[in-house]
């Protein structure tokens, strides 16, 4: 009798521990009115091979009133983590009926294949989503074919003990300008910001503090910052713009910027395990220094498999991110290296790198049209995900090697017209040099109109501290504002 009860325990021990488990992150936080099937929740269930999934129970968690979902989608993209609706096998999509609240259940027929299953409940939003309003989804139990209930456990990331419910992003547009960090304390030697000021906190909605990197290894470290010590100007830099973004008591975002990060990312998308510490490092890094995004400058993928891998890391990254509330962004010159479908489900926004070319004009209309033309006709990306680049620095014409910041453009030429666009650089001895080209305050209007009425998502500015200070009658970011800025705070967002 004492074997036989030892066999039963061990029986039942063995079924608890085969028994179907299931998690839920919230792996998205950024969302649009007027916009279908964006991914809210993410449900990772892991059971024995041949266990069924009969229903799944859903509630609308702390969605907010002034939110009224349109429909509820479930989502299988099986064994593989990542939402998307353009792989070679189209997710798997059910819809609850129309204006969805409350609890609904999902009735469906899903095997499993004894590995992680990931499924995903998006919403259709309407237009009428009020700017700020919460988004939220909860699974609250999913049932198995032989009666039994699993109650999903809620993951977070590392580091942040409340979570953040996901909202429509708060303005109509994204002024979103890169600075960076040795420029904000002029190289480090100036104990207050000699460019920035609490005003710019007010009209821009997302400042990229370009200043982060990577290691082969998987860890964070930072960009050359311009002498002295890299570290200390980097924090120092991230503590002036938190003070004025204070002084501002702005509604604007801060965005942690990666870049020259090609050769070690190259490297390290093809090792899943030093993949995913990546991931896991990039979270923790940027939720202990209180950002609210990541971009991401690889240039560039050179081929298909760098670009599936890319995705792949996005999705891992957002597992680590899970409930933070931070975004994913990515930088990329479409006109160059289009980005694969699989990268572009996976971004908050794209910021396309509109300037460049060794043309005569390196940065023209007809390139900042084409490029949004792209995301939109051949990624398929919602015009309000697209923010299109505008530079504020020239290039020489024909060449990517020789470049001047706006302001050193004007201080050669303090007569320049609005619509002038050509220059001539000058030489150490004063004498003309070679020519080069540039977005004047005119045609720098004119791209803000064109992103403005045909319903972009905005502008991007590479790069924000080159520009004058705002008060000069002759900054482009003055005459970017006169088109496109921040809302005034009163009835910004409900």
């Amino acid at each position: 009798m004492k074997w036989f009860a030892l066999i039963m325990s061990c029986m039942c021990s063995s079924s608890a521990l085969l028994a179907a488990t299931a998690e839920i992150r919230h792996t998205h936080a950024v969302f649009y009115p007027g916009l279908d099937n964006q991914p809210v929740l993410q449900i990772k269930i892991n059971g024995q091979k041949g266990e069924k999934i009969t229903s799944l129970k859903i509630n609308t968690g702390d969605t907010s009133p002034t939110c009224k979902i349109k429909t509820a989608r479930l989502s299988s993209s099986g064994q593989r983590n990542a939402f998307t609706t353009h792989t070679k096998n189209p997710v798997v999509q059910k819809a609850a009926k129309s204006n969805a609240r409350g609890s609904f259940t999902f009735d469906v027929d899903i095997e499993l294949q004894g590995k992680p299953h990931y499924l995903w409940v998006s919403y259709d939003l309407p237009t009428t989503a009020k700017r700020n309003a919460k988004v939220d989804a909860l699974c609250t139990e999913i049932r198995m074919a032989d009666g039994s209930v699993v109650e999903p456990e809620l993951k977070m990331a590392q580091g942040i003990e409340e979570r953040v419910v996901g909202r429509i992003y708060p303005f109509p547009h994204r002024i979103a300008p890169y600075y960076r960090p040795r420029w904000v304390k002029g190289w480090g030697n100036s104990k207050t910001a000699i460019h920035l000021t609490p005003e710019h906190f007010n009209l821009f909605t997302d400042l990229i503090h370009f200043a982060y990197s990577i290691t082969n290894e998987g860890t964070i470290s930072y960009q050359w910052a311009g002498g002295g010590n890299s570290q200390k100007t980097v924090d120092d830099a991230l503590a002036e713009i938190k003070r004025l973004h204070r002084e501002a008591d702005s509604r604007s975002r801060l965005i942690a910027g990666f870049g020259f990060i090609d050769k070690q990312i190259t490297s390290i998308i093809g090792r899943p395990a030093v993949r995913r510490k990546l991931a896991r490092n990039m979270a923790k890094w940027v939720i202990e220094r209180g950002y609210q995004g990541i971009d991401l400058d690889w240039e560039y993928p050179e081929n298909a498999n760098q670009w599936n891998r890319f995705a792949l890391f996005l999705a891992e990254l957002r597992e680590e991110l899970a409930g933070s509330g931070v975004s994913i962004s990515i930088a990329a010159s479409v006109n160059y290296r289009i980005p694969t479908l699989q990268v572009t489900d996976q971004i908050d926004f794209i910021l396309t790198m509109s300037y460049g070319s060794q043309s005569a004009q390196h940065a023209s209309m007809e390139r900042y049209q084409r490029e949004a033309n792209i995301c939109v006709n051949q990624l398929k990306m919602p015009k309000v995900k697209v923010v299109l680049g505008l530079p504020f620095y020239s290039n020489e014409q024909g060449k990517l090697t020789d470049q001047y910041g706006y302001s050193q453009i004007y201080n050669w030429y303090p007569n320049l017209k609005p619509d002038v666009n050509t220059f001539r650089a000058k030489k150490k001895d004063g004498s003309d040099g070679a020519m080069h080209s540039f977005n004047g305050r005119k045609l720098i209007s004119e791209k803000c109109e064109w992103a403005k009425d045909n319903k972009f998502g905005g502008v991007m500015i590479w790069a924000y501290e080159t520009d004058l200070p705002l008060n000069h009658h002759a900054s482009l970011g003055r005459a970017m504002y006169k088109v496109m800025r921040q809302p005034k705070k009163k009835g910004a967002a409900n």
